[in-house]
């Protein structure tokens, strides 16, 4: 009779860990697709549209509430226009910055800080790590610089345009990618930036 009660017990466990083992064998799987889809997208800097169109039948996604075109990042009613970027000094002895340059215009009904927005929906890699943010050197061919970066942690009204820039901190002399994302940390956009 006992034998029979550890047969049902261990019946039991068996249908108890076949239901928890279901979702976390779909998990992995989730996440392979949109790890390919992750690499599909961050394999055509040039063409966003592709890279929406690719996010859409994935679905769990939600609409986009963001946009990136002609080198304009959209996001909340705040654009930034990518004017240029180069490699300089930082603040940082023998270490470089990558510096993005560009104009922000705040389309919303309030005044907004750029680098607020900016640092929650754009990231930079170098071979897969994340980069961090860089200070420039405090040098007199760096003054019109450290004054745009200055404004970006000024509130801009609405309305205004500002003209900004955003550092990264690149720890090789290797392509750097810069990935846009909407609010709900959907990408949007990447671009490649070679820094040699």
């Amino acid at each position: 009779m006992s034998h029979v009660k550890n047969l049902a017990a261990l019946g039991s466990l068996l249908l108890l860990l076949a239901g928890c083992g279901s979702p976390s064998q779909q998990e992995p799987e989730t996440s392979s697709h949109q790890q390919s889809s992750s690499t599909a997208k961050s394999s055509r800097s040039s063409s966003s549209q592709a890279t929406s169109s690719k996010s859409s039948t994935n679905t769990s996604s939600q609409a986009k509430t963001a946009a990136f075109s002609h080198q304009q990042f959209t996001i909340n009613h705040v654009t930034f226009k990518l004017t240029g970027e180069k490699v300089t000094a930082s603040a940082t002895a023998n270490r470089n910055l990558f510096v993005l340059y560009y104009t922000v215009t705040n389309n919303q009904t309030k005044e907004i800080i750029p680098a607020d927005i900016w640092q929650a929906a754009v990231s930079a890699t170098q071979n897969g790590k994340t980069l961090g943010t860089g200070n420039l050197a405090f040098t007199t061919s760096q003054t019109t610089d450290n004054n745009k970066l200055n404004r970006t942690v000024m509130p801009v009204k609405a309305g205004k345009s500002v003209t900004g820039l955003a550092t990264f901190e690149p720890k090789t002399m290797q392509a750097v990618t810069v990935t846009f994302k909407d609010t709900h940390h959907q990408i949007v956009h990447v671009s490649h930036y070679p820094l040699n």
